[in-house]
């Protein structure tokens, strides 16, 4: 997927001709005598060569799957202009390694997970997209020149899948650490598109989540369980899940791994869709001085899995269209 940039103009000219009377004939002018030149030959000034392409240095964090695909993906679209970069584990190295792009103005740069974008925030006259962070809030990483692509699927299209395995439900549940009004505020305006309502309550530590989460068992009828490590524990992840199933609720989860505990749907960002996110924040901002556009973008597209056993269980007909996404966990 993840650009080019090509203009092509073309301009015909058509000329119509007017018929006119024939001119008298003229007599010819005596020639005159050669006039030498005295002055310096004109030379031709040197045109200016043409700009190299900008160059896309791609860091990314580790060799994790999660990465490695966004910035494949991008190395694909860009062609020779991408550069991928690994973090290493020397954060000496890691500060040299950046200060070879600091005056560089023919360079964009992605950074891709938590590591890379917080290391990027250094380079503060560079434009940087990253992506594949969720809780940016706490790190300041977004600037004029700093934007991201939100690691989030679709959230309108998660709403919209929710609706059609379960049209009865009216509540869902969302609990997540501060710092994520913006993100809440959207998805409660696509919840509420697809007739639900979103609840969503903001907590300090594992602990409290686990509680907010029992709390509103009478209340709502689904979970959307984001991944927030700053406030989910692998303890608390399971005694919820755990919770759930027991009080027969629907779990939205990030993981397919997480449809083992119970969850009804995973939906994860589709890394091709991330990646083209990504180029076309670089292709705005190509020739200004800033990044242009809103802080973050979010991604249209996802992944999807369906837990066909929870949905038999939850007494859910998995639509037509959806079968092909379902399956027994392993």
């Amino acid at each position: 997927m993840y650009w080019r940039l090509a203009a092509l103009f073309a301009v015909l000219f058509f000329l119509q001709g007017c018929a006119e009377p024939e001119p008298k004939e003229l007599p010819a002018a005596e020639p005159k005598p050669p006039v030498a030149n005295k002055s310096k030959p004109v030379v031709a000034e040197a045109q200016p060569s043409k700009l190299a392409p900008i160059q896309v240095v791609i860091l990314v964090s580790e060799k994790s799957p999660a990465y490695s695909e966004v910035a494949n993906a991008l190395a694909k679209e860009l062609g020779k202009r991408a550069n991928i970069r690994y973090l290493k584990g020397n954060q000496v190295q890691n500060i040299k390694m950046l200060s070879e792009y600091k005056n560089d103005k023919r360079v964009q740069l992605v950074s891709i997970g938590l590591s890379a974008s917080v290391a990027a925030k250094a380079l503060t006259d560079r434009q940087v997209v990253f992506c594949q962070v969720f809780n940016y809030q706490d790190y300041g990483l977004v600037s004029d020149s700093h934007k991201g692509v939100s690691m989030l699927p679709s959230i309108t299209q998660t709403f919209s899948v929710w609706r059609s395995l379960a049209p009865k439900i009216t509540d869902i549940a969302v609990i997540t650490g501060s710092g994520f009004g913006d993100v809440i505020k959207i998805a409660k305006a696509e919840a509420k598109k697809a007739g639900i309502v979103l609840h969503h309550e903001v907590v300090n530590s594992d602990k409290e989540f686990q509680y907010s989460w029992k709390k509103m068992v009478g209340k709502v009828q689904g979970y959307w369980l984001l991944p927030d490590n700053r406030v989910l524990s692998g303890n608390v992840l399971r005694d919820v899940m755990t919770f759930s199933i027991r009080n027969s609720k629907q779990v939205a989860v990030f993981s397919e791994e997480l449809l083992n505990l119970g969850g009804l749907f995973s939906v994860v960002s589709d890394t091709r869709d991330v990646a083209q996110q990504v180029l076309s924040r670089l292709e705005q901002a190509e020739k200004q001085e800033s990044m242009t556009g809103p802080d973050i973008t979010y991604p249209d597209k996802l992944n999807l899995r369906i837990n066909s056993v929870m949905a038999e269980r939850l007494n859910l007909k998995i639509p037509e269209q959806y079968k092909v996404y379902a399956n027994a966990p392993k």
